[in-house]
């Protein structure tokens, strides 16, 4: 049997329209790339789903992990305390279990997205599409 995850991407909510369309953007991405993946979204404040929504929101899908991706650039206040203690994690293991469906279904913490490849070539693809643009 092949376990079913899911991703739960995590923002920080804004008054400003875009930051949930990037959040949700990305979101939408990875479900249209990995088919096998349950991907739901959630956000600290301002907009909606909230986090604790967006785990509901894995009712009725089967999966029996959830990992928490925060969109975020780099570690922070929000990523290292607020968000773990609204999602109910340990900052120590960064895991926990939630009651799913009567189910335990593991919800695990990821990193946010830090400083990677694909971080740097988006960068400089940015700035060559600012260049291009002027």
């Amino acid at each position: 049997m092949t376990e079913k995850i899911g991703i739960l991407a995590l923002g920080h909510g804004s008054r400003h329209p875009y930051n949930k369309e990037v959040v949700t953007g990305v979101a939408e991405l990875i479900a249209k790339k990995y088919k096998n993946v349950v991907v739901r979204t959630g956000f600290m404040n301002m907009n909606t789903p909230t986090m604790k929504e967006g785990l509901d929101a894995f009712k009725g899908t089967g999966v029996s992990k959830i990992i928490a991706v925060p969109i975020f650039l780099a570690p922070g206040v929000h990523t290292m305390e607020d968000i773990p203690q609204i999602l109910g994690i340990s900052k120590d293991s960064r895991k926990t279990s939630i009651k799913l469906d009567g189910r335990d279904v593991a919800l695990i913490y990821s990193e946010p997205l830090g400083v990677d490849e694909l971080v740097a070539e988006l960068a400089y693809k940015r700035a060559t599409e600012a260049i291009s643009s002027n």
